[in-house]
This record gives C-alpha cells, sequence and structure tokens, in this order.
C-alpha cells in the first residue's frame, strides 16, 4: 500500500465474509477446527452448539473445554493443520458467492476506499473462501484486516480494528456484525444477504440496510462514505 492510502483519515470498508461476501456453509469452521484436532492430535471431540460469527480462537477454546481438556498454548500446528484440510476442501466444494458482491466490493476500491474484513476466520482460510467464491482478493488490503484466528472475543476484535482505523464501516449481514458496530463504535451497514431478519438486526442501529448487493454499489459507497461523514 502506499504511503498516502495508509492515512489514518482513509476510509475502511470492514466487510464480515460468510452470508455477507460469500454464501456460508453453517458448522463448517467448526467441524474442520475438529477434523484438524484428530489429525494433530488423535483425540475426537464433540461439537458444541455455536451461533453464526464465533471467532476461530474461541471455537478452539470451547472444543476443548467441553471436552474438559486444557487448551494448548501454541495453536500453531492445529492451525497449519485446519489451513491444510481447507486447501483441499475449497478444491472439491468452493464457496459461491453472494450476488452482487463482486461488483460492491470493486466498486468500493474504484471509489476510493479501503477493502478489508473483519471475520472469525483466519487470514489463509479468509482469503480462501473469497478465492474459491471467485471474488477478487487483490481488491483487500489484506494487512488492515482482522482475523478470529487471533481473537476470542468478536467485540474486542472489533474495538481494536477502530483503534487501528479511526475512520470505518462495518458491513454485515448479523447481529453479531451489529454487535460488534455497537460496542466498538464502528458505524455499520446492515444486508439481507444471509438471511437473518432485519428487525434482529435493526436492533443495532444499522446507519442503512440493504435487502441485497445486486446493483447497490453507487448506493453502497455513497452510504458508506455519508456514514462516517465528520470522522475523517
Amino acid at each position: 500500500m502506499s504511503n498516502a492510502s495508509q492515512a489514518s483519515d482513509r476510509i475502511v470498508v470492514l466487510w464480515d465474509i460468510d452470508g455477507t461476501l460469500v454464501h456460508e456453509t453453517r458448522g463448517e469452521g467448526s467441524r474442520m477446527q475438529m477434523r484438524a484436532i484428530r489429525d494433530v492430535l488423535g483425540v475426537d471431540l464433540e461439537r458444541p452448539g455455536f451461533g453464526a460469527g464465533a471467532t476461530e480462537r474461541m471455537v478452539w477454546t470451547r472444543l476443548f473445554e467441553n471436552a474438559g481438556i486444557p487448551v494448548p498454548d501454541d495453536l500453531t500446528p492445529l492451525e497449519d493443520a485446519i489451513d491444510r484440510l481447507y486447501v483441499d476442501h475449497f478444491l472439491e466444494a468452493p464457496r459461491v458467492a453472494i450476488p452482487g458482491a463482486a461488483e460492491a466490493t470493486r466498486a468500493v476500491a474504484e471509489a476510493g476506499l479501503v477493502n478489508s474484513v473483519l471475520t472469525g476466520n483466519g487470514r489463509p482460510v479468509s482469503r480462501m473462501k473469497l478465492e474459491s467464491a471467485g471474488l477478487d482478493v487483490t481488491l483487500f488490503d489484506w494487512d488492515s484486516a482482522f482475523f478470529g484466528r487471533e481473537w476470542s472475543d468478536r467485540v474486542e476484535m472489533a474495538k481494536a480494528a477502530r483503534l487501528r482505523h479511526p475512520v470505518a464501516v462495518i458491513v454485515g449481514d448479523t447481529v453479531n456484525d451489529g454487535a460488534c458496530a455497537v460496542g466498538s463504535g464502528i458505524p455499520w451497514v446492515a444486508v439481507g444477504t444471509g438471511g437473518h431478519p432485519r428487525e434482529d438486526l435493526e436492533q443495532f442501529t444499522p446507519v442503512a440496510w440493504f435487502d441485497d448487493l445486486v446493483g447497490r454499489e453507487g448506493e453502497l459507497t455513497e452510504t458508506i462514505r455519508a456514514a462516517v461523514h465528520g470522522l475523517a
């Protein structure tokens, strides 16, 4: 990125991934993490329930705690294993992009805004998900992104994002995205792309609601600019 793009007043769009940019496969992440645990540690664990938006680190913790096993101090071998598993998984079962996602992210970049992500996934898996769905990962500033591999608490992750990116907007499809916005003070745009009820998301006071992303590129970029007016 250029020095200009690193300026503190740049507008960073923090996209959620699952349900916002690509269609979600419920339970996929925790199942893959359980496979990684089996492959690395030789232990079969039962899967506790997880809501949409759980971070990767939260899932590791819950899986081990639910089994009464101490969480390993070093999760790197498990993280490397899950990344390898996803390489094969996405070759066999690529993700499907949300209609309009490719056009929306390109429009954001062409408008001079910064595409980034605020996601419960790790960095390698995040890129693989978008690439497997045919989205252009070069449109994203990955060094500005925040990943759930490093964070157990999604709201705390969003607070850290706010400190680093004082002029930012979250775009997401779940109440977890709304909670991140409210908890961090980052304005957010709610989208109906993941099928979550509008009334549930509007409890978290989004600056705007979009039923979908199809043909909404201009409206979306203007909404984002308006949401951060006065922050820059």
